[in-house]
């Protein structure tokens, strides 16, 4: 990693806490305990001032993002479900195992749909429909990486559903495997 202003700088680089920018010491303060760049600072300071705590999240339950997960199934796994039966139907059962392989464009299908809807308003259908939202550690949106990375570790997770689950179970902000892998949280939201 390298500093964004100054670009000679790979020593003692650490990522703001608001934006994500990789920045040396000299461009970084801390306030509570936490790295801002510049830009970031003046509007951490404001929230501050004004009594906003980003550190203090109202994390979702385990039950709602297990709702949240259940719609986005609905949404994306009825559809091509439908479509494997037409296969199947139209094929005459001769080849059962191209049915096999259309769960790998589910896939692809609803990684591109988490992802881009989570990097658009950090919210899925189920997600909206269940008034949570996935947010970075300090609260603020995602950003298109973690989208991606969350989405690809959710499917690839999604194999081990239950034991992707398990931390949630245990941790005091409820975060699962692809939420660790992501730097993410899920949190309620009006």
């Amino acid at each position: 990693m390298i500093c964004r202003n100054h670009v000679d700088v790979s020593q003692g680089v650490r990522r703001c806490s608001r934006c994500g920018g990789t920045f040396c010491g000299d461009c970084l303060v801390d306030i509570s305990g936490q790295p801002y760049c510049a830009t970031c600072k003046t509007e951490q300071l404001l929230d501050v001032r004004s009594g906003v705590d980003m550190g203090v999240l109202d994390y979702a339950s385990i039950g709602r993002r297990f709702a949240a997960q259940f719609i986005d199934g609905l949404v994306i796994y009825l559809p091509v479900m439908l479509v494997v039966i037409v296969l199947a139907a139209v094929s005459g059962g001769r080849n059962p195992g191209a049915a096999n392989l259309m769960i790998l464009p589910a896939y692809a299908v609803y990684i591109i749909y988490e992802a881009s809807m989570l990097k658009a308003k950090g919210q899925t259908l189920g997600k909206m429909a269940m008034k949570v939202k996935v947010v970075r550690v300090d609260g603020t949106d995602v950003t298109g990486g973690q989208a991606w990375g969350r989405a690809l570790a959710r499917v690839l997770l999604g194999l081990l559903y239950i034991i992707d689950y398990i931390p949630a179970f245990f941790t005091a902000d409820k975060k699962t495997l692809h939420d660790m892998a992501a730097g993410t949280r899920v949190v309620n939201w009006a």
